[in-house]
């Protein structure tokens, strides 16, 4: 597997300044989310800025997962993203535009994954699934022709909660689709789907990366690694066993303010248990 890091977990560091250091310290992969004012696709230097993180992961060997799900980026008011799911359909419009122009304007990074979530929708209505077939099909089509695999995260409350409804909405979306999974391990948490290591080993052929991190279930966000009840050690090794070979990325939303200790206890985990 490829141990990856959230550079969004340090929310007070230049995603340019933390690409060689978590090289150095073993990762060979980052998360990066939109911006608004940094890495804004809106703003006159998007491409500049996208070309910089580009050539220097190459020079690092390091690999890219974007991940959209970039709270009060679209909103500023709200955490939401737009909905693919949603009922709107001017709502659905505009979520399918703006990962129609990621997966575009990220072209060159030729990012392992784009991540995304469904947004909320009717529960997991036949309605709410069709509706979500019909938008996101042609949008992992367009991404596989740039080289990259689109793939849903799974969020509580919204249409795709849990990894067992990624499951389901398989039969909405079929077989051969181009569709991968990014499992969230706090999501599942929050899901109750357990054991852990096992779902997720039951699906590394669907998957496409894995967000490891624990939720804080009182204050929102992810804890500090090691202080919740995830035996990560225990996820990592199973994920080894199944043979998953893909990006396996640490988070600790809203804990910046540790700074690079965090990465340093992510790579810990991986080290201890590289078999």
């Amino acid at each position: 597997m490829i141990p990856g890091f959230h550079c969004s977990s340090l929310e007070f560091h230049d995603a340019v300044d933390l690409i060689p250091i978590l090289a150095e310290m073993g990762f060979g992969a980052i998360a990066i989310s939109p911006k608004r004012g940094s890495w804004d696709i809106d703003l006159a230097w998007f491409e500049t800025r996208t070309a910089e993180i580009a050539g220097l992961c190459k020079e690092h060997e390091v690999r890219i997962v974007v991940d959209l799900d970039a709270p009060f980026f679209d909103r500023p008011v709200s955490c939401d993203c737009f909905g693919l799911a949603s009922g709107d359909a001017d709502e659905q419009r505009l979520a399918s535009d703006k990962v129609l122009r990621w997966i575009d304007a990220t072209a060159e990074m030729s990012p392992l994954a784009i991540t995304f979530s469904s947004g909320r929708g009717c529960g997991q209505s036949e309605r709410t699934l069709e509706r979500l077939t019909a938008a996101v099909q042609p949008l992992a089509e367009r991404a596989a022709a740039a080289g990259t695999h689109l793939a849903l995260r799974p969020v509580t409350e919204h249409a795709i909660a849990t990894v067992a409804h990624f499951e389901r909405f398989g039969q909405w979306i079929g077989g051969d689709t181009s569709l991968r999974l990014a499992a969230d391990v706090g999501e599942m948490v929050v899901g109750g789907e357990f054991p852990i290591g096992a779902r997720l080993a039951r699906m590394q052929h669907r998957l496409s990366c894995v967000y490891l991190c624990e939720p804080d279930l009182e204050c929102g966000g992810d804890l500090p690694f090691g202080r919740g009840d995830i035996d990560m050690g225990r996820v990592w090794q199973v994920m080894t066993q199944s043979g998953f070979t893909g990006p396996v990325i640490f988070r600790a939303f809203g804990q910046g303010r540790r700074g690079l200790d965090l990465a340093r206890q992510a790579i810990t985990v991986v080290n201890d248990h590289r078999g």
